[in-house]
């Protein structure tokens, strides 16, 4: 397997230019984390990434050379259309031509393949099966498990221990601030939510959480928290302090939220420059579709999971829910 990276040779406008080059998205999704939570670990032997291997090996040495043949990107798109119309292709269907074209294109223009690539392409043999949803979520689960087990073996906690308690994990949705309950001995608890609420574990263990119960909750409750979640990207500061008016979203200065985001978003870091103008416009379309539906009533995703034996366990989260914005002016 070639060590690829992605970079933007090129220099193509709308795509990111790195300084230097990065490990492509797919392939850092397939990175396996052993002593801290990955919210959506998928397995690097699933038959989905062998061939994005199998694509990068074999288009590596045509990017290669066209990026030393080819100073522009009309020369590179120029030479791959003539080369994949030429009567060689005309053996091979539209659609793997097409899968073809993209692959090298790709690999010449970036030196990697971002998404994985094109899988009609003819120099993958037979169908490349994906696992089903079942097998994605029992694999991710195995893994956070392993992950979860060398987070408290790591920290000198015994198994053993553990396992005479029958432990709820309740995630805030804004600070992402875990609790544990459950267990009768104080210092163990403030030993398991240390552990769980360093190196970003509590908020990939929220969006496991999330993704397993997306079923149960409601697209004003999921529109709410993404909404709300970008306020405090922005601002720093907790969504809760503020309160449904007349006048919308005001905290106990007066203030209201639009007019906190606005200013904040000039000096943020969060937003690139370039974007902020659209951050504003999809903050305020948001605010405002969900005051229309009484955002006070839309609940939090105030998100807990059981943990016994090693394992986590799936809980209500419908019923676990509850609202904060309890109180109108």
């Amino acid at each position: 397997m070639k060590d690829t990276a992605f970079y933007n040779y090129y220099n193509i406008s709308y795509r990111y230019t790195p300084d230097t080059p990065k490990t492509p998205a797919w392939k850092e999704n397939l990175k396996i984390e052993k002593d801290k939570v990955k919210s959506n670990n998928r397995d690097p032997e699933g038959e989905r990434y062998k061939a994005f291997e199998k694509l990068e090996d074999t288009y590596y040495a045509m990017g290669v050379r066209n990026r030393a043949k080819y100073t522009t990107v009309s020369q590179v798109y120029a030479a791959l259309s003539e080369k994949y119309s030429s009567d060689y292709y005309k053996q091979f269907s539209e659609l793997e031509v097409t899968a073809m074209y993209d692959n090298e294109l790709e690999m010449t223009l970036f030196g990697c393949l971002g998404g994985g690539g094109n899988l009609d392409d003819p120099h993958l043999k037979g169908e490349v099966r994906d696992v089903t949803e079942k097998q994605a979520h029992e694999y991710n689960r195995k893994t956070i498990n392993m992950q979860l087990c060398n987070i408290f073996g790591n920290a000198g906690i015994d198994s053993a221990m553990l396992s005479k308690y029958n432990m709820t994990f309740s995630i805030d949705p804004y600070s992402y601030s875990l609790k544990v309950s459950g267990v009768d001995d104080a210092g163990l608890t403030a030993m398991l939510e240390k552990l769980l609420n360093k190196d970003n574990n509590s908020r990939e263990l929220f969006y496991h959480i999330m993704h397993s119960n997306r079923a149960s909750i409601s697209d004003n409750a999921k529109a709410k928290y993404h909404t709300l979640n970008s306020f405090v990207s922005v601002t720093g500061q907790d969504p809760r302090q503020y309160r449904q008016t007349e006048a919308g979203l005001v905290n106990g200065r007066g203030e209201n939220i639009l007019d906190v985001y606005r200013e904040a978003l000039k000096i943020s870091d969060a937003v690139p420059a370039q974007f902020k103008g659209d951050a504003y416009r999809v903050f305020e379309e948001n605010i405002r579709k969900l005051l229309a539906e009484d955002f006070y009533r839309i609940p939090d995703l105030n998100l807990s999971i059981g943990y016994k034996d090693g394992m986590l366990q799936d809980l209500s989260n419908a019923d676990i829910m509850h609202n904060r914005f309890d109180q109108t002016v």
